[in-house]
């Protein structure tokens, strides 16, 4: 059964992370491009004005074209078989199956690992001046697992722990998001504003087609061995 679980992720995840690198380079990519014109251009002055900043030795990234594609695709699909592999074993160990089911848990997906942290630190073009990386990370991990438990908590757990998953749903935005002190951002505001709604619903299409894709696969593969004797579809 672990193998079959682990296939039927890395062929949610696969098409999951296709169909994201697909919607970014439509979407997200001209905007991400746009911004680090401004940010290069922004570097160009501050140089030609005799105030730049002496910085180490640059840190390697693909080349825009096809290179770049490429290592986005790569990401995309690392990323959606390591979410994949979670959303199927949840949906697994809940005998739970279906594209129904798939939608329900990619949508609890995307609350959990992408609107959740997005109430705190919005998705960021470059050029935006932001809080130290591991107050950012940090935060966001913490956030991610007190969502998913608060929501694992709210629609499994019997009624009095519903108080407590209120209480972890909150408490990440009730304690705030670590921010700069001073934000700035070289974009212009209707590029952040678009950049934001773009990386939204790019988010959106990856966790609801994950979910639903890990769904299929799971009622597809899975049914003759649980030992109900079959997924949860409906």
């Amino acid at each position: 059964m672990f193998r079959i679980l682990v296939f039927a992720a890395l062929l949610a995840g696969a098409g999951a992370g296709l169909l994201l690198t697909g919607v970014q380079q439509w979407q997200v990519t001209p905007l991400i491009l746009a911004a680090e014109e401004l940010e290069a251009a922004a570097a160009a002055h501050e140089h030609e004005s005799g105030h730049a900043h002496e910085h180490g030795e640059e840190a390697w990234a693909p080349a825009d074209g096809s290179e770049r594609i490429l290592f986005t695709l790569l990401a995309n699909l690392f990323s959606g078989i390591g979410y994949g592999l979670l959303l199927v074993a949840g949906m697994a160990a809940r005998g739970h199956g279906g594209w129904r089911r798939g939608l329900f848990w990619g949508l609890a997906g995307y609350a959990v690992f992408f609107l959740a942290p997005s109430l705190g630190l919005h998705p960021e073009l470059p050029g935006t001046v932001s809080a130290p990386l591991a107050e950012r990370q940090i935060w966001w991990i913490a956030t991610v697992l007190s969502s998913a438990v608060g929501l694992g908590l709210l629609f499994f757990a019997k009624l009095p722990w519903r108080g407590v998953a209120v209480l972890l749903l909150l408490a990440p935005h009730l304690f705030g998001a670590p921010l700069p002190p001073a934000p700035a951002s070289l974009a212009p505001a209707e590029l952040e504003h678009a950049f934001i709604v773009a990386a939204a619903l790019s988010n959106a299409v990856f966790w609801i087609s994950l979910g639903v894709l890990g769904g299929l696969f799971l009622q597809h593969f899975l049914s003759p061995d649980l030992p109900s004797g079959r997924l949860a579809n409906s």
